[in-house]
């Protein structure tokens, strides 16, 4: 069977808490909390790639007034609005058996056709420089440190990738 890129729905829950909270190191409890208010309030912009009827990726972000990421968003989810301007991006997570396929890539490309629909300017996230090959390869262009810098647990920075949609 081939890949679904779909918008997420509230019974793929399980899926994403295990898959975000082992990806980015975090207490299932506090990220399923987040998940539901994420799901909640940018349904259209919170996007899961199925194989197999099974979740084995997903990209989410609310749109926003500001070019960068502020710490704040994600902490307080808020709906999308109309006059946000920038399509963020908080989180990219595929589960490891199935990255280098391919799935990361088509998460992100689907995420710019929706943002380029809603009449974003461009797509804005946050990553450690491990990951500027990455998201350069995909258009994305480094923009520098972050002005609200929180340091991962090894005292590395985060910069803000951006990428304009035309």
């Amino acid at each position: 069977m081939s890949l679904i890129i779909r918008t997420v729905r509230m019974s793929d829950l399980d899926a994403i808490v295990e898959l975000e909270s082992s990806a980015f190191d975090m207490p299932q409890e506090m990220t399923r909390k987040d998940m539901i208010g994420r799901i909640e309030n940018y349904p259209d912009t919170f996007l899961v790639a199925q194989k197999d009827g099974k979740v084995v990726g997903h990209v989410f972000g609310p749109a926003a007034v500001d070019r960068y990421i502020k710490d704040e968003l994600y902490f307080k989810n808020h709906p999308n609005r109309k006059e946000d301007q920038y399509q963020t991006i908080l989180s990219l997570a595929v589960l490891p058996e199935v990255r280098k396929n391919g799935i990361a890539t088509q998460l992100l490309m689907q995420m710019d056709k929706i943002a380029k629909k809603a009449g974003r300017k461009a797509v804005s996230l946050t990553c450690l420089p491990e990951l500027f090959n990455f998201y350069e390869k995909r258009g994305f262009v480094n923009e520098g440190k972050t002005s609200e810098d929180i340091p991962d647990p090894d005292g590395v920075s985060s910069y803000n990738m951006v990428k304009e949609l035309k």
